[in-house]
Parts: C-alpha cells; sequence; structure tokens
C-alpha cells in the first residue's frame, strides 16, 4: 500500500531512485514514440524550477496552456519544485474565459508550447498588456506575435545538471513543505455560470491519489491511455496514480487515439461515460446487419442479469451462470477481443448509464465508476472493479466522509475536499455549511448494503426539472433513456415550468442525412415514453443540426451539456416546440 507524502514531489524523490526506468511514453503526432525516464522527469522540473527561482517576477502563479503531453507533467512538477503554484488551463477554453483565469490570478507569465495554442493567446487583451514572459518552443518563438519576452523553456529543461544536486533540491523543497500549502488551481469547466478557481493543496491531492490507487490496487504492471486534458483533475488522477505506483503512462492526441490503443495495449482506462456508449453503440451499429449474432449478444447479457437477479430462483440463476460461463463465454469473446484485454475500465467526470455497466459486465470487462469533482481533488467515491452495484456510484474512499442534507443534497468532508475558490468570499459562503461540510450540488442517498455505505446519484439539482404541475423531473435519467438507441448520439430534455417535457435530439453522425431520421426518432421515442410515468413523457422534439462539443460552447471538456448555453443557443426552437400541441 502506498503511504501519503506530504507532496508530490516526495514520489519523484523516491522514484527517481530507479532513474534510468522508462515511465512514461508520448506518441506524437506523426506517431514517432518517444520515451522518457524518472531522469529525465527530474532533472527537467529541477531545471525550470532553477530558472523560476531566478526570475521572482514570474507571479506566484504560473499559468499551463499546454495539451496534454510529458511537457505538460515536467512543467507541473517544475512549478512545485519552486514553490509556486500551477494554474493549468483548458486548451478549449474560449478567449473570455481564459481572459477571466488569467486576470483573476494576477498572471505575469505563462507556458505555451504549441503554436496554434500560442496564436489564440495571441488573440486575448489581457495577453498582451500583462503578460511580460512566455516560455515556449522554438516554434513559437519564430511565430512570435507578442511583445512579451519569449523564452524556450526547452533550453532549460535540457540544461545540464548533477543528479545528485537535482535530488537534493527536490529534498529540500519537500521537507519544507507543509501539506495544507497550495497545490494548484483549477478552474472548473461548469455547466453554469464563469469558471471557479478551486484551490487544491497537496493534501487534497495527494489523499485522492494514493487512496485511489489504493482501492483500485494499481502497481507496476498496469499501463495507461491517457487522452483527456490534464487541465482536468479526472485526468491528472489517471496520470498520477499510475505515477505514484511506479506504472507506465503512455499519451496520446486524440487524433491518434484508435492507433494508440493498438500500439500500446494500455490495460487500464480512464474515460468520460461518452466514450464507453460509443463503443456500445458502434458494437449495436455493427451488428445492425448480423440479426442472429445481434440476438445471440442481447440473449447472453439477458442471462447475466437473471443469474444476478436474486427475485429468481436459485436453480435459475445457476442455469443462467453456468450458461454466461460457457455459451455466453464464446459468444463475448469476439466482442471483447475487438476492445482489448483490459484490468480495469474507469468511467468518470459525469454519470454513466447503468445499462452500459451491465452491458461491459456481461462481456466480461471490468468497467467500473469513479465519481467525483474539482473541489475534491478527483474521483472519491468507487465501486469495485467488476462488482457494480446497480444505480449506486460506490462507496466513499478511507476516511471521506458523505451525509445527506435535509433537501437531499450530498455533503463532503475529508482530506481530498478543497477548503474554497480562490478570492471568492461570496462563492464559498454558499459552497460550505456552517459545519464545514461541501455542498456538492448533487442529490443523492445512502444505503449500507453487507456493511458498507453505497451512495446512490440522483441528479444535479440545477438538472431537475420543475413542470408547471409541480413534479419534479430530473433530466438525465430521462436522457439516458433515449441515448439506449443507436440513432441517438446527444439528447439534451427541456421543460422547466412548461406543462410537459420536450427534447433536442442530436443522431448518429451517419443519420443527419437520412430522410427518414424524423420517423425513426418518433419511434425510439414513442418506445421510451411507454417505459415513463405520465410527467416523465416527452412531448415534441427537434433534431438539431449539429452535435453540442466543446468548441462550440454547449459540452464541458467532460463532456457534460452546459444546459443554459444549449437553451440559449435554440431558444427559438425550444420556443417553437411548446407552441405545438403534444402529438
Amino acid at each position: 500500500m502506498t503511504v501519503e507524502k506530504n507532496s508530490l514531489l516526495g514520489y519523484l524523490v523516491c522514484n527517481a531512485e530507479e532513474e534510468q526506468r522508462i515511465f512514461c511514453r508520448e506518441m506524437c503526432d506523426d506517431r514517432r514514440i518517444e520515451e522518457y525516464s524518472y531522469q529525465d522527469l527530474l532533472l527537467s522540473s529541477c531545471n525550470f524550477a532553477k530558472m523560476l527561482q531566478e526570475e521572482a517576477k514570474q507571479g506566484k502563479h504560473i499559468p499551463m496552456f499546454l495539451e496534454t503531453s510529458f511537457d505538460f507533467l515536467r512543467t507541473f512538477f517544475g512549478i512545485l519544485a519552486d514553490d509556486r503554484i500551477a494554474v493549468p488551463i483548458h486548451t478549449v477554453a474560449n478567449d473570455e474565459a481564459i481572459s477571466y483565469i488569467l486576470s483573476k490570478i494576477n498572471a505575469k507569465s505563462l507556458v505555451v508550447t504549441k503554436p496554434c495554442l500560442y496564436r489564440k493567446l495571441a488573440s486575448i487583451d489581457y495577453v498582451r498588456e500583462h503578460i511580460h514572459t512566455i516560455f515556449c518552443s522554438p516554434e513559437v518563438i519564430k511565430e512570435k506575435a507578442l511583445p512579451s519576452k519569449h523564452v524556450n523553456i526547452y533550453d532549460f529543461f535540457e540544461k545540464d545538471l548533477p543528479m545528485e544536486e537535482a535530488r537534493q533540491h527536490l529534498t529540500t523543497v519537500v521537507e519544507r513543505t507543509n501539506p495544507d500549502d497550495p497545490m494548484q488551481i483549477v478552474f472548473t469547466s461548469g455547466t453554469t455560470g464563469e469558471p471557479k478557481g478551486a484551490t487544491l493543496t497537496h493534501r487534497n491531492v495527494v489523499s485522492c491519489i494514493v487512496r485511489s490507487g489504493n482501492f483500485l490496487g494499481v502497481n507496476e504492471t498496469y499501463r495507461t491511455l491517457t487522452f483527456l486534458p490534464l487541465s482536468h483533475v479526472m485526468a491528472q488522477n489517471e496520470v498520477l496514480i499510475a505515477f505514484i505506483k511506479r506504472a507506465m503512462i503512455q499519451i496520446v492526441g486524440r487524433d491518434n487515439l484508435l492507433h494508440g490503443l493498438h500500439t500500446f495495449r494500455p490495460n487500464i482506462l480512464v474515460a468520460v461515460p461518452r466514450v464507453y456508449q460509443a463503443i456500445y453503440q458502434g458494437i449495436q451499429r455493427k451488428l445492425r446487419n448480423k440479426k442472429r449474432t445481434k440476438r445471440l449478444l442481447e440473449y447472453s447479457v439477458q442471462m447475466h442479469l437473471d443469474a444476478k437477479n436474486k427475485s429468481n430462483s436459485l436453480h435459475k440463476r445457476l442455469l443462467c451462470y453456468m450458461y454466461g460461463m460457457t455459451i455466453g463465454n464464446l459468444i463475448t469473446h469476439q466482442v471483447r477481443k475487438g476492445i482489448g484485454n483490459f484490468k480495469v475500465l474507469v468511467t468518470a467526470g459525469a454519470s454513466c448509464p447503468e445499462h452500459i455497466y451491465e452491458f461491459f459486465e456481461a462481456i466480461k470487462l471490468p468497467l467500473t465508476n469513479a465519481q467525483g469533482l474539482t473541489e475534491s481533488s478527483g474521483a472519491i467515491v468507487y465501486n469495485e472493479p467488476g462488482k457494480t452495484i446497480p444505480g449506486s456510484i460506490g462507496t466513499p474512499l478511507k476516511d471521506v466522509q458523505v451525509r445527506i442534507d435535509k433537501d437531499g443534497e450530498i455533503l463532503l468532508k475529508g482530506d481530498p475536499i478543497f477548503s474554497g475558490y480562490f478570492e471568492d468570499d461570496e462563492q464559498n459562503k454558499h459552497s460550505f455549511t456552517e459545519d464545514g461540510w461541501f455542498r456538492t450540488g448533487d442529490l443523492g442517498k445512502k444505503e449500507e448494503i453487507k456493511g458498507k455505505e453505497y451512495i446512490y446519484l440522483l441528479g444535479r439539482k440545477k438538472e431537475i426539472l420543475v413542470l408547471s404541475s409541480g413534479h419534479n423531473v430530473p433530466a438525465v435519467q430521462v436522457e439516458e433513456k433515449l441515448l439506449r438507441h443507436e440513432l441517438i448520439q446527444q439528447a439534451m430534455v427541456v421543460g422547466d415550468g412548461k406543462p410537459r417535457l420536450a427534447a433536442l435530439i442530436v443522431p448518429q453522425d451517419g443519420y443527419f442525412n437520412n430522410p427518414n431520421i424524423r420517423e425513426e426518432i418518433s419511434k425510439v421515442i414513442r418506445e421510451v415514453n411507454r417505459q415513463m410515468d405520465t410527467s416523465e413523457k416527452i412531448g415534441q422534439f427537434e433534431i438539431v443540426p449539429e452535435p453540442f462539443t466543446v468548441e462550440n460552447g454547449m459540452l464541458t471538456p467532460t463532456m457534460k451539456i452546459r444546459r443554459p448555453a444549449v437553451s440559449q443557443h435554440y431558444k427559438d426552437l425550444i420556443g417553437e416546440l411548446y407552441k405545438t400541441p403534444a402529438g
């Protein structure tokens, strides 16, 4: 079991004892693979820290506008190694959000290495007027379009430095680090309002990743496939757990994701539910014209569910179990083979539909969930891999306390929970109870099963639609039923203050120009409505012309729908839905 140190740098000092060991592999845009050792990380981080030490005017907070990469890791560790505070910024953030963050932290310098990201920054007034130093790559320096001082960061990363001197420098920093010192400020990409800067301490982050890694049983044999943005705590959890457990970190860009999957052969994957939904829907599409195979697979999934259903007789459950271990295993083998040989699949960042868990469990791939927030330093509630309790998001990590407030809101306390938003007293006042519990904004309940406390998520407080009839409808639960169907890529249910629900539907990419798509989706909605109470039935719907994406501002970087943004963009369309009588 890994113990909790007072700083992430403590693990780097320990890991550097195996200084030549490769711990990170990165696939470049041209698909070349670069390999990095613990020595590479220690020396380059320490060199960057020493440079920052000589440049006091760089400011306490160092913004990082970097894609997921080894450069991100050594910049991040370098900032910590100079007792400064890292501020990762989502590379897909819009100009307004970037400007707000830089202004909020009074940024004086920043790090950017990709020319395309530099060009994005060059159009922002705050960068032009207040950033005096940009740590960047030679490619960025060639494009120099800002009056700031441009410094080649690689000159410092690659500077000669005796290994013992670097190790001693980091050891000194670790010894003087207070676990409650701020380590980074992560600005939430929330579904409503402007970004809020969650100040995370060393204790917050270290307690979260150590307890998560211990719970999941991660060890040196694990290999990641890291493609999510490291500006988000979910991806940081994946990488930092691998780092402290001496597992292999394998980084790939989104454009090379499939190639990276086949080349790197990961055995652990952390992704948002959307990825697993896409895998599920892809399998359904492949089997559309193989009706016999599809029926056999569906039958195998049902047999698995019947084997678990305690309301069935012992005899029936045993027969279903035996089927799953024999014929069912043969049927699902090819499906597993097409996905990969994984020790654990983790879904995080948003609620995952129950039928996705059921499917992956039935085909014997251990999908589990990890639930948390930026404010909890990442995931702090897990189901055991392969032992998901239906409907539950799992049990809290060691010493994380969960309380359900009078209105059903989930409250949190414990080492991973942050102490407040950066310079935002008004927001902090509303985010904590008088006795110090953090208000998550999630609705839920607790249930004890076999001596363990399981948490059930019932939706976001802001995502409960209150119809004019007074009925409260959890929007996400209705949307999940729509997303079970292979025709539908995305769905957003509306109806707050209205007499009935309506829906905005994004079909799968291949169906946008299908002349029969409206009729087909009507059938899906009629089928879903048959499963619903009267108050949950969908009246009118409309097919929107483009998917909700991060780039058009309708999704967060973790693929949650920004409901206010979508509602504003399609306000006229939504208005038309309520002019038409329900059919």
